[in-house]
Order: C-alpha cells, then sequence, then structure tokens
C-alpha cells in the first residue's frame, strides 16, 4: 500500500471525519481511507451487505415470526 497526502481537507470534513473516528472508536486515518474508498466505488465489503436491508423471506418467515416466534414454553419458565 502507497501512502498519500490530501490537502486542503475542509475544516466541516475534517470534524465530521473526527466525530466519527472518535465514534467508531478507531483511528482519523480508517475513516478517511475508508470514505475515500467508498467514494471511488471500491469499499472492502464482506459480502453480508445484502442482508442488511428490509428483506422478504416469504410467507412462511412471516408466519413464524408472528406465531411460533411469540408463543412462550412455559416449561422454559419453570
Amino acid at each position: 500500500m502507497k501512502q498519500v497526502t490530501i490537502r486542503k481537507v475542509s475544516d466541516r470534513g475534517l470534524d465530521v471525519a473526527r466525530r466519527l473516528a472518535r465514534e467508531q472508536d478507531v483511528p482519523l486515518n480508517e475513516v478517511l481511507r475508508n470514505a475515500v474508498e467508498k467514494g471511488l466505488g471500491v469499499a472492502r465489503s464482506n459480502g453480508l451487505e445484502i442482508y442488511a436491508a428490509d428483506s422478504h423471506f416469504g410467507p412462511e418467515w412471516d408466519q413464524y415470526m408472528e406465531n411460533d416466534l411469540n408463543r412462550i414454553d412455559q416449561e422454559m419458565w419453570r
């Protein structure tokens, strides 16, 4: 990996990057690198983002969520 210098980053952009670094407990360099890669469309991915959105898994899943998931097993609570 090469090292680069980016000049004339706006105060607002730097403030946002610093805030994100604090919130995520990561180095400022990591936040900036991720922002650049995302902006260029080359962000790293683990492939799991397809599961992060609202998905429709079908009527069986809906039935499970409405009925089976809410069922209390009395034996477990004794």
